[in-house]
């Protein structure tokens, strides 16, 4: 009776989980005018939160130190309003260009084809789709340009919040220990000051990775003749913030970009296809991760699944800090009992695949110590083999991060 009751206690607390998680998607969604500057402006924050613990290691008076930040900020806000504009005005005059080397490419494929298939006279693809690109692509970019007043006031806001936050950044800590009891009051501390850190230090490297992809694909954009080498470079940038399908996205469209400017010269487009694709490999799959150092030890479908939740809750902005607030959200667990499960399941597992693996030689070695001790001799070799495989695996605790192990390197 005792086991029933309990069952069905867990069972509604599991539902009720539920509830409440759907409710706060919910309401994150509804109020997503309000929230997202906020988010915003606290990962802003953690970006340059370790410009300002250097300058704090130097004796730098807070007042200059944040009026430094703001205007590096508002540098960066104003460059990159500038950018925006000067690249859809140049696009603007450019889609005539464009919009004839489309259809010179389309009729080339047209011909090409028509070796092979046989189509009607005058048949291409453009003409099947009926579709004027000329003028979809002028209204896009004239939509984005009409856009920008609002992206003007989620931007002031941004910069508001992140003036208030740089304002009370020391006075967080010590508000925390005075609002809760104090025996949870340092775990909570603790666990907010590692959770920044971290983070911030993911932000960082990001950024570092994204800067070094943007100069490849800017040089890539030079060297082939590709127009618009800073838009493709800035692009890079950016897209390379969203996880897993950013890089593929921005590849893409660069060669997608070179076929239709150097069709029917087909090396410059190898070329820009083989500089891109390399730098993406390069970059996004040998020298991040071993920057990353593991981090953020997030599963890759759970990566593509947050990154699904928070582009439909928040748009754009959400896919960019997907990764990031799931990693929170993954520490957050850990450090409660009730929900650590979630954090297992939603960590990279490749820690509990090398305990298992220890687990099972440990459990051979064994076994042959049993069969030696009855009398049954295993051969020399195989001994040697257990051994080795015992003396060489490391003990590895879970994926998820504990309160005294936060910001530990691993």
């Amino acid at each position: 009776m005792a086991e029933t009751q309990s069952s069905s206690t867990r069972y509604s607390q599991i539902f009720l989980g539920v509830l409440v998680s759907l409710a706060v998607l919910g309401a994150l969604k509804l109020s997503k005018d309000v929230m997202i500057p906020l988010v915003l402006s606290f990962f802003c924050f953690l970006l340059f939160n370790p410009l300002l613990r250097r300058l704090d290691k130097f004796h730098i008076p807070k007042l200059i130190s944040v009026t430094f930040v703001m205007a590096l900020l508002l540098f960066i806000f104003v460059a990159a309003g500038w950018f925006v504009i000067m690249t859809a005005d140049t696009l603007v005059r450019l889609i005539p260009f464009y919009a004839e080397k489309v259809a010179s490419l389309d009729r080339l494929l047209s011909s090409r084809i028509s070796t092979f298939v046989e189509i009607p006279a005058g048949t291409s693809f453009l003409s099947v789709l009926p579709v004027n690109w000329s003028s979809l692509a002028i209204s896009s970019l004239t939509s984005v340009s009409n856009k920008f007043l609002s992206i003007t006031k989620v931007a002031m806001l941004v910069y508001i919040f992140f003036l208030f936050l740089l304002l009370e950044r020391q006075s967080v800590i010590p508000k925390l220990l005075a609002a809760v009891p104090k025996s949870k009051g340092m775990k909570i501390a603790v666990m907010f000051e590692r959770i920044t850190r971290q983070i911030s230090k993911y932000l960082l490297l990001k950024a570092v990775i994204s800067a070094l992809t943007g100069v490849f694909f800017f040089l890539t954009a030079v060297v082939t003749g590709l127009d618009l080498p800073a838009l493709w470079g800035v692009l890079a940038f950016i897209f390379n913030f969203i996880p897993s399908i950013g890089s593929v996205i921005i590849t893409t469209l660069t060669i997608l970009m070179a076929l239709i400017q150097f069709a029917p010269d087909w090396t410059n487009v190898m070329y820009v296809a083989i500089l891109t694709i390399s730098t993406q490999m390069i970059l996004g799959n040998i020298i991040d991760p071993r920057l990353q150092g593991g981090q953020l030890n997030l599963s890759p479908f759970v990566i593509l699944v947050s990154l699904s939740l928070w582009g439909y809750i928040w748009g754009l902005p959400g896919m960019f800090i997907s990764v990031p607030l799931t990693s929170v959200l993954q520490i957050l667990c850990a450090n409660i009992k009730s929900l650590r499960p979630i954090a297992i399941l939603i960590s990279s597992g490749k820690s509990y695949q090398r305990e298992t693996t220890k687990q099972r030689a440990l459990e051979r070695y064994l076994r042959k110590q049993e069969k030696l001790k009855r009398g049954e001799h295993p051969s020399a070799q195989h001994m040697a083999e257990a051994e080795d495989a015992e003396a060489t695996q490391d003990y590895h605790k879970g994926d998820f991060i504990l309160p005294e192990n936060f910001g530990d390197k691993k």
